[in-house]
């Protein structure tokens, strides 16, 4: 069985991710193994290949955070109907897609209808969105959100699941092409830029937001902050520029503000697998009717994971990459 494997902290490159041949595992109790079609490359995975991630797994290890395929074979105490089921497979961190099979735990495969390219990214980013904006604060409907780093595929989930709730947005975009681009999709975007504070405060006019889904961190962080109304929270789950998440310290004191870290594995640790299993159902829904949707830009076979990586790092690339470990779909 092919497999991408990890072999030195680095850039990626062949000093570092490798091709391999491993032993495919045979499910035992309470498993499933599922065949995976396409598993996407994130940031978070570059990441991790360059050992700046919250999680460095002992070497060698296989890659891969999230992924979509089927069931080819269940084990002991799982029911045998669910072998050909498509299923999205639970980000874990220890269950690496990037392979051609690879066996699980029967609750962390979650069966979901649709469209196989769409849902191969449902694991990370739409879970993620979802819990920053409703499982860490409570939000009246008609609530400014303001939301930095706007033109990842993050923050179009943000906005996708927020305007659905009845919030209103507020994005925050650095590079110009970014804010016209966003601009021109309906979307209410300030440019991060020497004032970002002032401008913010023109559009909120005089209102005060609850809630800064922050992927900047640095001083445009700090200066958003200002625009919180009382008891408003920042809830940060990246730093692009590895710069803190900063609130002032009057902002903290005086009005009461809050500072929250978001990482898709602590959150998913406090729920019940019966509540994860149930909010990507409720996710891949929402992928079906198209409120949630991810450009893709290239598909790369498994065989073409260097390609891939260099693909994926690209700054000028306007979708996800994609890695079909057992060939690219017709």
């Amino acid at each position: 069985m092919k497999a991408v494997q990890l072999n030195a902290y680095g850039a990626p490159g062949p000093d570092t991710v490798a091709l391999v041949d491993v032993p495919a595992d045979t499910p035992g109790p309470g498993q499933v193994a599922v065949a995976v079609h396409l598993a996407p490359i994130n940031p978070s995975d570059l990441l991790l290949i360059a050992g700046r991630y919250g999680y460095r797994p002992p070497l060698p290890a296989i890659l891969g955070a999230e992924g979509v395929g089927h069931i080819v074979a269940v084990g002991d105490g799982v029911d045998t109907d669910r072998v050909g089921e498509q299923v999205v497979v639970r980000p874990t961190l220890v269950d690496a897609t990037w392979r051609q099979h690879l066996v699980i735990a029967a609750d962390d495969a979650i069966a979901v209808e649709g469209d196989a390219t769409q849902l191969s990214m449902l694991g990370i980013n739409p879970m993620t969105a979802w819990a920053m904006l409703f499982g860490i604060v409570d939000l009246e409907p008609g609530s400014w959100v303001i939301q930095t780093g706007a033109s990842s595929a993050t923050a179009g989930m943000v906005r996708a699941l927020a305007v659905r709730a009845g919030l209103r947005v507020l994005d925050v975009a650095r590079r110009p092409e970014s804010v016209a681009t966003l601009s021109e999709s309906g979307a209410t975007v300030v440019a991060d830029g020497s004032d970002v504070a002032r401008a913010a405060r023109d559009v909120l006019a005089g209102e005060r937001a609850a809630l800064i889904v922050d992927a900047v961190g640095g001083e445009t962080t700090a200066a958003l902050a200002g625009c919180l109304g009382v008891g408003g929270s920042v809830v940060g789950y990246s730093s692009r520029g590895g710069k803190p998440v900063g609130v002032g310290i009057a902002d903290l004191v005086f009005r009461g503000l809050s500072v929250h870290g978001f990482w898709l594995r602590n959150w998913q640790a406090s729920q019940s697998p019966e509540t994860i299993a149930r909010r990507y159902r409720d996710l891949a829904a929402l992928v079906a009717d198209g409120t949630l949707h991810s450009p893709v830009e290239a598909i790369h076979p498994l065989d073409d994971v260097a390609v891939a990586l260099e693909h994926a790092v690209r700054r000028d690339r306007r979708g996800k990459i994609l890695l079909a470990p057992n060939g690219t779909p017709s």
